[in-house]
């Protein structure tokens, strides 16, 4: 399966310590800019995605992505957290933090678009996604999420490109309830160095077969020529392939999204079903009932 998501953050997580009225339009119109390409694609391919919001676009921008993403029966939204917080933490404060935001942010989603989530995603991603982490669990529990999406990155000593872990449920750890889909492959922020994150990148193993990544994609043939090399691994294997993308990032790189288009080209042809999150929560909830 294919699933695609979209964590609806602008540049603002980048560089939230330069946060400004000036700043904010400036993100806000390429957020804006590349949700609309994004949903004109997913339209007519009748492509389906989930879109994980922060708090603080929502608040600057919510009818305007109200616009773009409400009520169409392909996309889901979700929580990304109010001002885009690490969340690992079991500092008090943090925790506190973290309740308040997903309340706020829970809050706003259900103003623009009529019901609260049922899907939240971390900033960042952690390894390993929230197991022992009970506390981060019993909050997300407490407010009713269904779907989680924490697990996102690889070990310290090599966290790009995300392992293709399988979707689980955190029964482990008490809360099986709890539905965690992974994040598999690179961000795309990382892959395309769109924000300079990836600046220092030496040649290294950068996909899951561990074949060695020489230089980050400088083109849009060579951004798609890396993902498809990621989606085919998934193909071959029979996995879920869920790749991290950031609406503001993919149009940087390729303001007509074409390495998207092509993705789900293959996707199609391929005969692998598209899938947001919510549905793939779904799928799994169902074969589970029915074991």
């Amino acid at each position: 399966m294919f699933v695609l998501r979209f964590d609806v953050e602008s540049a603002y997580a980048l560089h939230p310590s330069i946060e400004s009225d000036e700043n904010w339009e400036i993100w806000l119109q390429e957020t804006l800019a590349s949700v609309k390409q994004i949903t004109q694609v997913l339209n007519r391919y009748d492509a389906p995605a989930t879109f994980c919001i922060v708090g603080k676009v929502l608040e600057r921008a919510g009818d305007d992505l109200a616009g773009l993403l409400k009520d169409n029966p392909l996309f889901d939204i979700a929580s990304h957290t109010y001002s885009h917080m690490g969340i690992s933490s079991d500092a008090p404060t943090v925790l506190r933090q973290f309740s308040a935001e997903l309340e706020q942010t829970s809050d706003l989603i259900a103003r623009y678009f009529g019901t609260g989530p049922i899907g939240f995603c971390a900033p960042g991603g952690f390894y390993r996604g929230l197991q022992g982490h009970p506390k981060q669990l019993a909050i997300l529990s407490e407010q009713e999420y269904q779907f989680i999406i924490t697990d996102g990155i690889g070990p310290p000593e090599q966290p790009m490109p995300a392992p293709f872990t399988q979707p689980y449920w955190y029964v482990e750890d008490g809360y099986p309830e709890l539905f965690e889909i992974p994040v598999t492959g690179w961000h795309c922020n990382l892959l395309f160095n769109t924000g300079h994150q990836s600046d220092s990148w030496k040649p290294a193993p950068g996909f899951a077969d561990g074949t060695v990544l020489e230089t980050l994609p400088a083109t849009i043939e060579e951004g798609f020529w890396a993902r498809r090399k990621e989606f085919q691994y998934a193909i071959d294997r029979n996995l879920v392939y869920s790749p991290a993308m950031h609406p503001w990032s993919v149009y940087r790189f390729d303001p007509e999204l074409k390495h998207i288009q092509w993705l789900i080209e293959m996707a199609q042809e391929e005969n692998v079903p598209i899938m947001n999150c919510h549905q793939l929560y779904e799928t799994y909830r169902d074969l589970a009932a029915a074991a």
